[in-house]
């Protein structure tokens, strides 16, 4: 029987063209994001789709609920709680994301199209904000981080289950167009940005790799007691519908789930 060895180098340069092609897919999404901003199809676009009713309105609030910043990194902490490495790598994705987030709309201060428009060229869902910073969607950052995570997470030796997250997450971000959110041009940018960030976490992790034990006692309660605060958090806000409630709901089981799970093996 002959053993077939993997040879070091291959997997360096594969290693390598994946990192390029991130960087290069990151600023594809980045750079089409800006070029449409600055175009009248930014605006066209969106007044386009909301010219009819694709699904249930509950549907939208439901899928766009998963892109709160808050409940996708609680799912995925659910995910993968039990590699520290992942862990360490998703909790800093979230720590470079939230300011990044944060300062660019600040700067940026680009109006939401219910601010612009008027409201009868938008079938508005629940309550999108009318006023506020637009540009980028933190909900599209935080799918795009999400899908960067899981694929980088995932074998790439099953091609449609990647294909599939990737098409779920992009569905994610695109519900901000649906509510009536954001401008298309918020959306890609964002999902491009979650990417970027996701590749400076890896080398954040590379040059300063975080030792997280999920076993050990003190990596759980601290894992625990910001699973709480964040649940807290993603409650906050008033809930817009059905699908909403349910979205939290579902997350709000599966932090009760994973910490029912995992506690005693920590304390073990």
């Amino acid at each position: 029987m002959t053993v077939v060895r993997e040879n070091p180098k291959s997997l360096f340069f594969y290693s390598l063209s994946k990192t390029q092609a991130a960087w290069l897919t990151a600023f594809v999404f980045c750079a089409c994001g800006v070029l449409l901003h600055h175009s009248s199809l930014n605006q066209e676009w969106l007044i386009l789709g909301h010219q009819k009713t694709w699904l249930p309105e509950q549907f939208w609030l439901f899928v766009t609920q998963w892109g709160d910043a808050g409940q996708c990194l609680l799912l995925m902490l659910i995910l993968f709680a039990r590699d520290g490495g992942k862990l360490a790598l998703i909790l800093k994705t979230w720590l470079l994301g939230i300011p990044f987030s944060i300062v660019l709309k600040h700067t940026l201060n680009i109006p939401r199209p219910l601010n612009i428009l008027e409201a009868e060229w938008l079938q508005a869902i629940g309550q999108p904000p009318l006023l506020g910073h637009s540009m980028p969607s933190g909900h599209a950052m935080a799918a795009g981080s999400a899908a960067a995570l899981l694929f980088l997470f995932m074998r790439s030796d099953r091609p449609r289950l990647l294909w599939a997250v990737l098409f779920l997450w992009a569905l994610v971000a695109l519900s901000r167009l649906s509510v009536g959110a954001h401008w298309p041009a918020d959306v890609v940018t964002g999902f491009g940005l979650g990417g970027l960030l996701v590749i400076l976490a890896c080398h954040w992790e590379k040059f300063q790799p975080w030792v997280l034990n999920p076993d050990a006692l003190w990596t759980r309660f601290g894992l625990v007691s910001l699973q709480a605060l964040v649940l807290y958090l993603v409650w906050i806000p008033p809930l817009e519908g059905f699908g909403m409630a349910l979205a939290r709901g579902a997350i709000s089981a599966g932090v009760l789930l994973s910490v029912l799970f995992l506690w005693p093996r920590a304390r073990a």
